[in-house]
């Protein structure tokens, strides 16, 4: 339940920097202001206006130097009144300029508590409050982009044409069933062409969530294969940089070596194994187990077999399980018939590649993407959430069946009831229909101060 009372944060990141910001939203705000701003211009508080002001604990003593900005309601982010205080950007100083508003009145501000007050005093919908979440946590220039288009109504203007189309529906199988033993000129191939746009609309807007989690959450691969296949060259070629230590030693990686890239905008986790084979050790059991780990718990695993030794050593890690295989320096004389390479193409898709020359790569990251669903030509806004997706899967169900009661010319009631729980879905989507459970579970993910 929304109370508004005055909430309090630290809006910057944890750890030290040049600037940090405080911010306060709630009826407080002004008399925060008042209390703990000692402005060095004199008069009332001009809203929206940047004051340079010495803050001061509840006692009066000093405790900063810095800027203090008073935004009014409805005119700030939340739809209250909001203070932000500038301040130099010292963990212990931010801390007690924070103990001394909460000593004033104000009360801790819980995890997206500000975002969500925003949402609620209808300055954003909630769809633009996820995609906050998204901007603050997007770790491409694509995720901050789709993000972005999020945040300025991209979807919601998608949403708004379906629910506009679906209204106008609506209208028409109402009309039906008020005057239906009138003479009304009423276009029943219109009814269904909106209802049939309508539904590929939402179709194609649920074909992206895949796009938005990729952009999201990222990709995780594990390189595997036995030793000195060319596990750590690949990796490092795939990044760009020498992050593996790579020698002709077999064995040289013992643990997994993760680094972090991006594909195409694709935030990807590469992983860097250890060779697959009997281990002579403890410490070598230990690299194999922790490999066969890796490969278990990634998105995508591709397995790096070398073309310039024998198949038949390597010839088991094929059946092991789903890959993307590739066949590595090919820049070598290879050791492998015309047979072997059809044996390892008819157990999973195979890439040749040189991760000593690059031969081939693009074409590699082209197949990792392919395989990962990361491909698209619309330009449709992504989904950016498990619950965009649900809430729009119900929406096309509810449409379906309306199109499927009009086609065995059902009584108009069915249809006006599926229609109706369509737009009803589509108002989940938005937040125009929710409740405090699902509002919960949002803003739960945000970071405090956000």
């Amino acid at each position: 339940m929304y109370v508004p009372d005055t909430i309090a944060a630290i809006a910057t990141p944890a750890g030290r920097g040049g600037i940090g910001v405080i911010r306060v939203s709630g009826p407080a705000a002004t008399a925060l202001a008042e209390r703990i701003a000692r402005r060095h211009a004199a008069g009332a508080w001009t809203s929206h206006h940047l004051y340079r002001a010495r803050i001061c604990a509840a006692d009066g003593t000093a405790l900063d130097d810095g800027l203090a900005v008073l935004m009014r309601a409805p005119r700030s982010y939340t739809g209250e009144d909001v203070l932000e205080l500038h301040c130099h950007g010292s963990p212990v100083a931010l801390e007690r300029i924070l103990q001394a508003l909460f000593a004033h009145g104000a009360r801790p501000a819980l995890a997206g508590e500000f975002t969500k007050r925003a949402f609620l005093n209808g300055k954003l919908d909630l769809t633009q409050a996820e995609a906050v979440m998204g901007l603050v946590g997007a770790r491409t220039a694509d995720a901050a982009d789709t993000a972005a288009t999020q945040l300025f109504g991209g979807l919601s203007a998608r949403l708004a044409g379906v629910r506009a189309r679906l209204i106008t529906a609506r209208a028409h199988v109402e009309a039906r069933l008020d005057f239906g033993d009138e003479d009304l000129d009423l276009d029943d191939g219109a009814l269904d062409a909106d209802l049939a746009s309508a539904h590929r609309e939402v179709e194609a807007l649920l074909a992206t969530h895949r796009r938005g989690a990729l952009l999201r959450q990222g990709l995780r691969i594990a390189l595997s294969g036995r030793p000195n296949v060319g596990k750590s060259s690949l990796l490092n070629v795939l990044l760009g940089a020498e992050r593996a230590i790579v020698t002709a030693d077999p064995g040289t990686t013992r643990d997994v070596v993760e680094a972090e890239t991006e594909l195409d905008g694709v935030p990807v986790v590469l992983c860097d194994t250890a060779g697959l084979r009997a281990a002579s050790d403890a410490a070598e059991q230990l690299g194999v187990a922790r490999a066969e780990a890796a490969a278990a718990a990634a998105d995508l695993v591709l397995l790096v077999l070398d073309t310039a030794a024998p198949l038949a050593p390597q010839r088991a890690l094929l059946a092991r399980g789903e890959a993307l295989v590739v066949l590595n320096k090919i820049d070598l004389p290879s050791a492998w018939s015309a047979d072997d390479e059809a044996a390892a193409r008819a157990a999973h898709e195979c890439v040749r590649v040189s991760a000593r020359s690059g031969a081939g790569v693009d074409a590699l990251r082209q197949a990792i993407l392919r395989r990962a669903g990361a491909q698209w030509a619309d330009n449709l806004p992504p989904l950016t959430s498990t619950r965009q997706r649900d809430a729009l899967a119900r929406v096309a169900d509810a449409l379906a069946a309306a199109r499927a009661a009009r086609a065995a010319r059902l009584p108009p009631e069915l249809v006006a009831v599926d229609l109706q729980a369509a737009l009803e879905h589509i108002g989940t989507v938005t937040g125009a229909v929710t409740n405090e459970d699902v509002l919960d579970a949002v803003f739960a993910e945000f970071c405090i101060g956000k």
